[in-house]
């Protein structure tokens, strides 16, 4: 009786070892499926967002190593869009409390514009006062009659961050649209895989910048006037490059400016367009 009971034990035994070790063996299966999977997951998000952006990177240093090959084809005032006299940049503000500080700093006084319309020269005005809505259309593009609210106060990123959700901004402290100078326009970029989702999202429109080419017209509606421009130029800026806001000679200009690599931001795209 006691070898039957002691086997039977035994026995039992043997099994609860065994259920345990599979139990414990299907417990690891499931853990490496799950890194498997997870591991598969990440992959895909990472890939999903860093091949865009690296995309975006290289086609713009591509840009800049054409534009440092080639001879730039542009009239010598245009190519002063971009060089190394760079205005105070402080690293403890933003790049907008800094572009801001540069855009008080600079000097319209006594300074003409030539208009093409009436073709004679005219007053640079910067008019901080000006609140009426104007839109913009870069057919070329796909940009169709998104709004600009002009003389958004650009130091706080609370304050213009609730302008670019429905469209862009105009920086205040230049000239608007129209008034002579360099008018400022800027608005937020996307990564690509989240943007072709999501293409004609106002908050991100400035994204297909990088689509446009020297020669595409920029149509700005102001009021009842339409103001046509023409793009000059299409440059890749660092951060503390303020040149990009200043008059270029009697020129009447608009500067479109977004984060580039698109939805990141160490560098800026810039396109000026010099009105018809």
């Amino acid at each position: 009786m006691t070898c039957k009971y002691l086997t039977g034990n035994i026995s039992i035994m043997d099994e609860d070892i065994k259920v345990k070790k599979y139990s414990e063996k299907k417990v690891e299966n499931t853990k490496k499926i799950l890194s498997w999977v997870l591991a598969f997951v990440g992959l895909f998000i990472v890939l999903s967002q860093g091949i865009p952006l690296l995309s975006s990177y290289l086609h713009g240093e591509f840009q800049i190593f054409k534009q440092n090959l080639i001879k730039d084809p542009l009239p010598e005032s245009y190519r002063q869009y971009i060089q190394d006299e760079f205005a105070y940049y402080d690293p403890g503000k933003s790049y907008f409390a800094n572009l801001s500080e540069n855009a008080d700093n600079l000097e319209y006084q006594g300074l003409f514009t030539y208009d093409p319309t009436t073709k004679s020269t005219k007053q640079i005005v910067v008019n901080k006062n000006y609140k009426e809505n104007m839109y913009i259309t870069i057919s070329q593009i796909g940009v169709e009659n998104i709004r600009i609210t002009p003389n958004v106060e650009s130091t706080d990123e609370k304050i213009y961050d609730q302008y670019l959700k429905y469209g862009l901004a105009h920086f205040k402290g230049t000239p608007v649209p129209g008034d002579g100078g360099n008018s400022f326009i800027y608005g937020h970029s996307a990564v690509l895989s989240f943007f072709n989702k999501h293409s004609d999202l106002p908050e991100t429109i400035f994204t297909k910048l990088e689509g446009i080419d020297i020669g595409n017209t920029v149509s700005i509606k102001k009021g009842d006037t339409t103001l046509e421009y023409v793009v000059r130029n299409k440059k890749i800026v660092s951060p503390d490059d303020f040149s990009i806001l200043k008059t270029q000679g009697d020129k009447e200009t608009v500067t479109l400016m977004t984060c580039w690599p698109l939805g990141v931001g160490t560098k800026r795209l810039i396109v000026v367009a010099e009105r018809l």
